[in-house]
């Protein structure tokens, strides 16, 4: 029995060996193959006959007057947005003190952490939102609350809005005129 099956163990081992072992020699050249010289030839041969002229975009630049008087285009109504960023939402900031924010989203993406402060600033009316930088991260936080209950309840409402790791963290917040 062992015989027999050492027997037909070989012949399968040689039907095998016989297909699998085919010779690449011959798998990829033809009879009509191209030498490098005629590909040469035929390379010299094409010319382009395309103009691309008439389809070229053409583009007008307004000539720019550099000349200014007293104050330039690029620092228009500059002092109103320096005064409003100091100032904020509610108001012009006249201290700091001890209280609570909402922390939104911890990343180390400045567009994702611009991109969530843009969202929540549109969502949620008069409120204050900041991002700090705290290498490597960018960290994403809403309003400034001396009551613990009142963050929560912003917390509340941002995990509504599917911001689920919102949490309440303890931080020096700024106190705004009213």
């Amino acid at each position: 029995m062992k015989f027999i099956e050492s027997i037909f163990a070989l012949i399968i081992i040689l039907v095998f060996s016989q297909a699998c072992g085919s010779s690449t020699g011959t798998r990829y050249e033809t009879e009509n193959a191209v030498t490098d010289e005629e590909t040469a030839d035929t390379l010299t041969i094409i010319q382009e006959d395309f103009d691309i002229s008439p389809y070229r975009t053409r583009i007008d630049i307004e000539e720019i007057n550099t000349e200014t008087d007293g104050i330039s285009d690029i620092w228009y109504q500059y002092e109103s947005i320096q005064e409003d960023s100091i100032s904020g939402v509610n108001g012009k900031i006249i201290g700091t003190v001890d209280g609570y924010r909402v922390m939104v989203i911890v990343t180390d993406n400045m567009e994702e952490a611009n991109s969530v402060r843009d969202d929540i600033s549109s969502q949620i009316s008069r409120r204050e939102v900041y991002i700090s930088f705290e290498p490597p991260f960018y960290k994403v936080k809403v309003g400034d609350f001396t009551n613990i209950a009142e963050a929560n309840d912003l917390k509340f409402k941002l995990n509504q809005l599917g911001y689920t790791t919102a949490k309440v963290v303890q931080e020096t917040i700024n106190l705004f005129e009213k």
